[in-house]
């Protein structure tokens, strides 16, 4: 599969709670303690399930970039904050629209979770949209123009 740029990458969260739930349920199957091994089983599933999202993410991003119907959206700004931070670092998102010319329709994107600011690297006005022309909530953002800093 090829790499597809400004998609999260880090893992390290599943793949921890993958392992630390295998290694409790194991320990504690072993131990005949069978509620404790319901919880290792559970944790484990949690962080494989977290990674199979992940990897179907990163599989759809992919297809869209060879299969998909590309699009130039226009930059309309940059989001700061969400629902959720890390270290006390709130994410940013690339938002962009584009007006499907058939139907009129307003169409907004937003590019996958960065770390830093992108708005100093932001030196154009469009950015190219890969969409699914049978799924409109299917879309990739190509933001391989900003440098390759700490994304989610």
């Amino acid at each position: 599969m090829s790499r597809v740029s400004g998609y999260p990458t880090s893992t390290f969260a599943s793949s921890a709670l993958l392992f630390f739930g295998s290694g409790l349920a194991a320990t504690l199957l072993f131990s005949a303690k069978p509620l404790e091994s319901l919880i290792g089983v559970a944790v484990a599933c949690i962080g494989l399930s977290i990674m199979f999202w992940r990897w179907r993410q990163r599989s759809i991003a992919s297809h869209l970039l060879q299969h998909g119907r590309v699009v130039e959206a226009r930059i309309t700004g940059v989001l700061a904050g969400g629902l959720f931070q890390v270290n006390g670092g709130a994410p940013y998102r690339v938002e962009a629209q584009w007006v499907e010319p058939a139907t009129g329709e307003v169409r907004v994107f937003r590019s996958w979770t960065l770390w830093q600011d992108p708005s100093v690297f932001i030196k154009h006005e469009h950015v190219m949209v890969h969409t699914d022309p049978q799924r409109s909530d299917r879309y990739y953002m190509d933001v391989s123009f900003l440098p390759e800093f700490q994304q989610a």
